[in-house]
């Protein structure tokens, strides 16, 4: 029986202290990770107690353990308890508060007879203990918490499905297993001839609960079990070169060694070990974030603003504010007094000032750092910072002499490239510090980090002024050929009339349909004339609060009569939302007139036609919120050949020769999305053959 239960008691002990171990490496944040590795640690440390219980050679060293094992066993059954019900969703905190209270009591009185009042022989095992007076309240406890666990996972477990069930299932019939065989280490207290066999069934409850949970609930894989066992094996390693050490000086000094004194040296080694492996380094990293946040709570500050300033730069949007922001927030977080940011202009080799602090005032007058400068080289090619701290002796002596002709002209300590894609767009110089604090690493990181998000930033600014220019140009063709077709046909007419006027210019008639043509043709002119100059104005007007509903009013009213004329009936639902939108009135009136109109020639023939404008805010993941309009018909729709260039200067799905006003001319949308990206916004439209049309207007909600 003793070696059943040393070898039992000890296979609890691995298990459980492994449990513990790879559930506090994996997740100590995780609170129900926490309360499984708090109970597996009681039980691990309960088992480990035990097998040095087993192992015992006397008397007072068996019921010290025996006493000492209890401690722990005090703990499981709260333990055990609190895990349960953050396992099962109902935390029970009065529960808790009052077990771990009645648990140190037991702890408290742990010591003396009134838990445990000695040892002696039963059955073949030298050493058991016997119960004090004070055992018994121990046991209701011990019953209580553990039959409150179990009726929780039994309810719970009838009434979930699936995973979950077995997953609760599992460790429901795992429990009465494991405490059941745990239990019967109880009856000997009380001299009743009942062996403690089941002392095994805690490994199997141990494995059975930790493999349900670990498969089901809590983030446990195979990784984390290896990386406890390392850890438990490096120290087990450890230990046997100390008890080696033990041996021998044992053996220097003439002691004579047992094998209790040996096995007490390699547990003694374990902890040892155990404490320098894995206790330590989590110490050491608690006393660094001790004195980061007493100490060198100036550094941190330091690295947040500058952080802060990387994520900042891309945002900004005039170049020159980026330059300024740039500077004065690395002089501010640093404590730089001086500073000067030279940027390489984007058809040019110089690299001009744009940005300083205080070199100017003192009388310091570099501006331009020419390509072929010998710093300039340096950092091209080396692509890294230069600090004169003596660091700068690597280089040669002669480009050394050629940078001190730069330093003269403006003193810098440190100059850090501004890189993009291997190209030296820029050079950051700093003079030394206020307190004349040399660099860190840190200090490195950020730095470099600021100077390859400016970097990015600046070259992202000249790749997007490239493409605006490109699409400039395409624009431009796309309007003087849309242009050029739209002038030719009056022009073609008036023409055509002024060739004939020779011959027919003594009929009155000739002279009659003449003036009527040369009138509507020069109309036409100056309504294509007038439209492209709306399509290219790029005029500031003022923006204020603006309720969309009274744009829509105003429309209608001025449509009123062509409404009532076509027989199209129009519809704006009750507004979703009353949020005025930030914009101008008057450009807003004109969106949503041309939007309406080309609605209602849509419309043309169909006795049914109707026009439907619904307003409702739109905020989910958008950056701010917006007023989302959508103007529908049911007209006869866009062809989806046409649908993705609606909004192309002088793309009509009207025939160019209706000279009915300005339709047809194919400059109405192209305006309406001008305006629109004007007010921060967004247009887009959806279309059916022969079911409609819809276009949905995102406007920035006025703040």
């Amino acid at each position: 029986m003793t070696t059943y239960l040393i070898f039992s008691s000890f296979l609890n002990f691995v298990t459980g202290l492994l449990l513990a171990f790879a559930v506090v490496l994996r997740g100590r944040k995780n609170e129900l990770t926490r309360r499984f590795g708090f109970f597996a640690l009681s039980v691990g440390a309960w088992s480990g107690l035990y097998f040095l219980w087993q192992i015992s050679q006397d008397a007072d060293r068996a019921l010290f353990l025996s006493r000492l094992l209890m401690v722990a066993a005090y703990f499981v059954p709260v333990t055990f308890l609190h895990f349960v019900g953050h396992l099962c969703g109902e935390r029970k905190p009065w529960w808790i508060r009052i077990g771990y209270g009645i648990t140190l009591v037991f702890v408290a009185v742990n010591s003396t007879p009134l838990m445990v009042t000695g040892v002696k022989p039963a059955f073949d095992l030298p050493f058991w203990p016997r119960a004090g007076p004070g055992f018994v309240f121990y046991l209701v406890f011990f019953a209580v918490y553990t039959g409150e666990a179990v009726r929780l996972l039994h309810r719970q477990a009838r009434a979930s499905s699936g995973a979950r069930a077995t997953q609760l299932w599992h460790i429901f019939f795992a429990t009465l297993i494991g405490f059941t065989g745990g239990a019967t280490n109880f009856p000997l207290w009380y001299d009743i001839s009942v062996p403690p066999v089941g002392n095994a069934l805690v490994f199997i409850y141990l494995v059975t609960v930790a493999n349900a949970v670990a498969r089901y609930q809590l983030p446990l894989v195979t990784y984390d079990f290896v990386l406890a066992a390392v850890y438990m094996g490096m120290s087990a390693t450890a230990s046997i070169f100390f008890l080696l050490a033990f041996v021998v000086m044992s053996s220097l000094q003439g002691v004579a060694l047992t094998s209790t004194n040996l096995l007490n040296g390699f547990l003694l080694g374990m902890v040892v070990s155990l404490f320098f492996f894995w206790i330590v380094p989590r110490l050491k990293e608690g006393t660094e974030r001790l004195l980061e946040q007493t100490y060198l709570r100036k550094r941190i500050g330091r690295r947040s603003r500058l952080k802060g300033l990387a994520e900042q730069i891309c945002t900004i949007g005039a170049e020159q504010e980026i330059f300024d922001t740039t500077a004065r927030e690395i002089a501010g977080a640093m404590g730089f007094t001086h500073l000067g940011l030279f940027v390489r202009g984007e058809f040019s080799e110089a690299y001009t000032l744009r940005a300083q602090l205080g070199w100017g005032n003192d009388g310091y007058a570099l501006t331009t750092l020419v390509s072929d400068t010998q710093l300039v080289r340096v950092l091209a090619q080396g692509q890294v910072p230069i600090i004169f701290d003596g660091s700068e002796v690597e280089l040669p002596a002669e480009t050394l002499t050629e940078i001190e002709v730069t330093r003269k002209q403006m003193p810098f300590e440190a100059a850090f490239p501004i890189l993009t894609e291997g190209f030296l767009l820029g050079v950051l110089i700093l003079s030394p510090r206020e307190n004349r604090e040399r660099y860190t690493e840190i200090d490195f990181s950020l730095l470099e980090a600021v100077c390859l998000q400016l970097g990015v930033t600046l070259r992202a600014r000249q790749l997007e002024r490239r493409a605006s220019q490109t699409e400039k140009l395409i624009s431009l063709g796309t309007l003087a050929a849309g242009l050029a077709h739209e002038l030719r046909n009056p022009l073609v007419s008036i023409q055509t009339f002024s060739a004939l006027l020779k011959d027919h210019g003594h009929e009155p008639e000739f002279h009659q349909e003449f003036a009527a043509i040369i009138q509507r043709d020069v109309g036409r002119i100056a309504s294509i004339v007038e439209n492209v100059s709306a399509f290219a104005e790029n005029s500031t007007v003022p923006f204020r609060s603006v309720k969309i509903e009274e744009v829509i009013n105003g429309v209608t009213e001025i449509m009123r009569p062509e409404l009532t004329r076509s027989g199209v009936r129009f519809t704006m639902e009750e507004p979703r939302s009353q949020l005025p939108v930030h914009g101008n009135y008057s450009q807003l009136l004109q969106v949503f007139l041309n939007l309406l109109q080309n609605a209602l020639h849509a419309l043309e023939g169909r006795p049914d036609g109707r026009i439907t404008v619904t307003v409702e805010a739109r905020a989910g993941d958008l950056p701010k919120p917006m007023l989302c309009i959508q103007v529908a018909d049911n007209g006869s729709g866009i062809d989806p050949a046409l649908l993705s260039r609606v909004f192309e200067p002088f793309m009509t799905t009207k025939s160019t020769g209706d000279r009915r006003g300005t339709r047809g001319m194919g400059l109405g949308l192209a305006i309406v999305r001008r305006i629109i990206q004007y007010h921060q916004g967004a247009i887009e439209v959806t279309s059916e053959l022969g079911k409609g049309t819809t276009f949905y207007i995102y406007l920035p909600v006025h703040e």
